[in-house]
């Protein structure tokens, strides 16, 4: 959960960001996360555990929202390990949100160099992906290659027709930040723990 209250003229609804939160007219964005950083809450730990060095992690199918998880579509489903299962979620869920897209969302163009690290997080055979500090571990050496006008760039639906003036709009302010030597971000060690950390299930431990 990201407290945003300062990035807008007055408080957002919840679910109708660009509402106020008494529906009484719209919220208007006044600044950034890049100039003034969100910060980030844990939340939801209901179905959390956590194991002792050594102890054995497995665990009865099926649990979590999301009901795509190979070893839980197994016939009578064995225990399974919950670990390689977070991996999984976290990895199917920006498969749906940014690379393929669902019905609850549209696929964003610019994603692909995340595309074989998803891949390998929502591999079939739980054996086989990466523990999630691998992924985290992956996710910091993709980003620190990619150019600062890459990581600069709008996020843009498929299919999506751009207005030239709201591409100006951002790229001059890109430039303006550019210029200011403001950062994209404020530390490359929490951008990618930011991402994974609110779609756990699990109390992964080895993060």
């Amino acid at each position: 959960m990201a407290d945003a209250y300062h990035l807008y003229d007055a408080p957002p609804h919840p679910f109708a960001r660009r509402m106020k939160r008494d529906f009484s007219g719209k919220a208007s964005l006044v600044a950034s996360p890049t100039t003034k950083p969100v910060k980030y809450y844990l939340i939801d730990f209901d179905l959390s555990k956590e194991y002792p060095p050594g102890a054995t992690r497995l665990e009865e199918p099926p649990w979590g929202g999301d009901k795509t998880v190979p070893e839980h579509l197994l016939p009578d489903a064995p225990p399974c390990d919950p670990f390689p299962v977070d991996v999984y979620c976290l990895g199917n869920t920006i498969r749906q949100g940014y690379l393929d897209g669902w019905k609850f969302a549209k696929a964003k163009k610019g994603f692909e160099f995340m595309r074989e690290l998803i891949d390998d997080m929502t591999n079939p055979d739980p054996q086989k992906r990466p523990q999630m500090s691998e992924a985290n571990s992956r996710l910091k050496t993709i980003i620190e290659g990619l150019s600062d006008w890459k990581l600069r760039s709008p996020i843009v639906e498929v299919g999506q027709r751009t207005k030239v003036t709201k591409l100006t709009k951002h790229w001059a302010t890109q430039l303006i930040r550019k210029a200011r030597g403001i950062p994209l971000y404020r530390n490359l060690e929490y951008i990618p723990l930011v991402m994974l950390y609110p779609f756990l299930s699990w109390a992964s431990l080895t993060l």
